[in-house]
């Protein structure tokens, strides 16, 4: 029989069983479209998130935390955080010469930021007029707030995009008032964009003031929860980190057998977590998203097999017009490639439809991972070039008399 033939035939044969040849299809189309989605999502968070740790953590910076050494508004239990303080942050930039530059932090929580009639929970973040330089961003417009300003606990805030979106739509925020709290603020800048952080947090949906007006004004505290200290690109870190030890040990009177009430995170503890990450989305997610594909295969191979048994007339009847048994196994063979095939090509639609759709909901832009995605189909048709064989063979091997009767 002519392959122009036969493949009529496979379509004239999907046409008359459609409820079996949409659950065969289905099988193959929910493996590729799982597999375009997980690498999709997974690409896109795995890019957004290093970037993220790349702006957050360069080659020579050092996290410094109080207590447990955890970022956040609910830092975990493990010792003191209230011994952090702007005088220990002096006295390093005195005492440690290698240290550039450092931006003190507080966190504020998260508030009801209100601006006339709109209102939105927004997390505040004290910091220091450093921030711009030490976290690689600055104001998209606006101006950053001076020295000046985080001396006299200033009332005045920069606001990310979001913030800006949601509070003043088409108001230009710079020179407006809001009130975060009961506290009146005036806003001199938007922040530059910056998307999700490492903790999976909103950076454009934050607030960053002086800390030291979170310190006074929202917080009555005195204390720090965190620093970012920028080490000179010639200086040793590991030297660096121990010097920064020895003085806030020093200064926080703690005994040789008593442990450290902060805590230190350096460019290589990062390392090993960009490796975690990649190990994630580049094994872990595709190999998932490959399983669905060969249970998509188990699923057209149970139903091929019983498209045999249903269509045992057929074959017998192909058979006694002249039909030789290869021309059999192929027919079934190419039923199931076809099936496959069209699996995969209409996952690929399906697959687009909902990055885009995802996108949209986490309003980020979708990558579509064209390279996996034709992997993923190349798989599904083998997968169904696999699972045609053995119902092939066994249609090929039945005896037309047994089958006409």
């Amino acid at each position: 029989m002519k392959t122009s033939r036969m493949i009529a035939s496979s379509f004239r044969t999907m046409a008359r069983y459609k409820l079996r040849t949409f659950f065969m299809m289905l099988g193959t189309l929910i493996g590729v479209a799982a597999l375009t989605v997980v690498v999709a999502l997974g690409q896109g968070t795995r890019t957004e998130l290093l970037h993220g740790i790349a702006r957050m953590f360069s080659g020579s910076a050092i996290l410094l935390s109080a207590g447990s050494g955890m970022m956040g508004d609910d830092p975990r239990a493990g010792g003191p955080t209230s011994t952090l303080t702007l005088a220990d942050m002096d006295a390093l930039a005195a005492a440690v010469p290698a240290i550039a530059m450092a931006d003190p932090m507080q966190m504020g929580g998260t508030r009801t930021v209100v601006y006339q009639s709109n209102a939105s929970d927004v997390r505040i973040i004290g910091q220091s007029e450093n921030a711009g330089v030490v976290w690689n961003r600055g104001v998209s417009r606006g101006s950053f707030f001076t020295a000046a300003d985080v001396q006299a606990s200033a009332r005045v805030a920069l606001i990310g995009e979001r913030v800006a979106r949601d509070l003043f739509a088409d108001v230009d925020p710079i020179g407006q008032q809001i009130r975060i709290g009961n506290v009146p603020f005036q806003v001199l800048g938007i922040l530059e964009p910056f998307g999700i952080d490492p903790h999976g947090l909103d950076k454009d949906n934050e607030i960053i003031v002086p800390v030291t007006t979170v310190m006074r004004r929202l917080n009555n505290m005195d204390y720090l929860a965190s620093a970012k200290i920028l080490v000179e690109p010639d200086a040793d870190l590991d030297a660096t980190v121990f010097a920064i030890e020895d003085m806030l040990r020093e200064r926080h009177g703690l005994a040789i057998d008593e442990q450290n009430d902060f805590h230190m995170i350096t460019p290589v503890q990062v390392g090993h977590m960009i490796q975690a990450t990649n190990k994630t989305f580049t094994v872990f997610l595709p190999i998932v998203a490959i399983i669905s594909i060969l249970v998509g295969g188990v699923v057209v191979a149970n139903l091929m097999l019983m498209s045999v048994n249903e269509r045992r007339h057929e074959i017998g009847l192909r058979k006694a017009i002249g039909a030789r048994a290869r021309d059999v196994w192929w027919q079934f063979l190419l039923e199931a490639t076809l099936i496959t095939t069209l699996g995969g090509v209409l996952a690929l639609a399906v697959g687009a439809a909902a990055l885009q759709f995802i996108a949209r909901a986490m309003d980020t832009t979708p990558i579509f991972p064209w390279e996996v995605t034709l992997m993923g189909m190349g798989i599904a048709v083998l997968v169904g070039v696999i699972a045609g064989v053995m119902p092939a063979r066994r249609a090929a091997r039945m005896d037309p008399i047994a089958s006409l009767r």
